[in-house]
């Protein structure tokens, strides 16, 4: 079974659920470790927080969506949320795509995702964008060979309002790697929805980009006390 960290709220039920994903080589502890737990309760906000060890095997082996569901998801929601929000660092941002793409999730921030092949994010951009892409067909299974391209399907049919999905928020470092993919899914995203830092692949600026969402977004106003 996939394991998880829970902290709850103190005294009160919570009117939020957030469900936290690491990045390949980063565990559930992480989340506590490099403060985006107490960020939330610095913030006041009135949530419950499940962090989950989805590690790089439950990619590998095209698992993590349903053992997330079942394992971790599923069970932190017999509690009863108003909302439930999913965040995602580095491997952890793909994951935040695969397990929304067929679970109800309210909103999701995506925080400097692996989205894949690079070639095809330049595909994408030399296509004019997103929204004027030729995406693939929808895949209703998908493998280790056809993720990549059915993720970023379901991300142009969410953000043209094709199909439903949930509130999609991102951020990444300037000087992350993996910048030059978020920027082409950034560039369909909502004003306000995209968070950009200084800094590269790492905790500190991933704290930096939860602490500007924490101070606005449709998260930190839905889950205010």
């Amino acid at each position: 079974p996939m394991t998880s960290v829970k902290h709850e709220l103190d005294g009160a039920k919570a009117k939020c659920l957030v469900l936290f994903l690491p990045g390949r080589g980063d565990a559930a502890a992480d989340f506590d470790k490099y403060g985006f737990v107490q960020a939330m309760r610095e913030k006041g906000l009135s949530v419950d927080t499940v962090a989950a060890d989805a590690t790089v095997g439950y990619y590998m082996r095209g698992l993590m969506p349903e053992q997330f569901e079942r394992d971790v998801a599923a069970p932190a929601r017999e509690k009863g949320y108003a909302q439930t929000w999913v965040i995602g660092a580095s491997m952890g941002g793909m994951g935040t795509a695969l397990y929304s793409r067929s679970h109800p999730v309210t909103g999701v921030l995506m925080v400097a995702p692996f989205l894949g092949d690079p070639g095809i994010a330049r595909e994408i951009r030399a296509q004019g964008g997103l929204a004027k892409w030729k995406a693939p067909e929808k895949l209703e299974a998908i493998t280790a060979d056809t993720y990549q391209r059915e993720v970023w399907r379901w991300l142009q049919a969410v953000t043209s309002g094709a199909e439903p999905g949930p509130d999609i928020y991102l951020g990444w470092g300037t000087e992350d790697s993996l910048g030059t993919q978020a920027a082409v899914l950034g560039a369909a995203l909502p004003e306000g929805h995209v968070i950009t830092v200084p800094g590269g692949h790492r905790w500190t600026t991933w704290k930096v980009i939860l602490d500007k969402f924490l101070a606005d977004s449709d998260f930190a106003r839905s889950c205010a006390p």
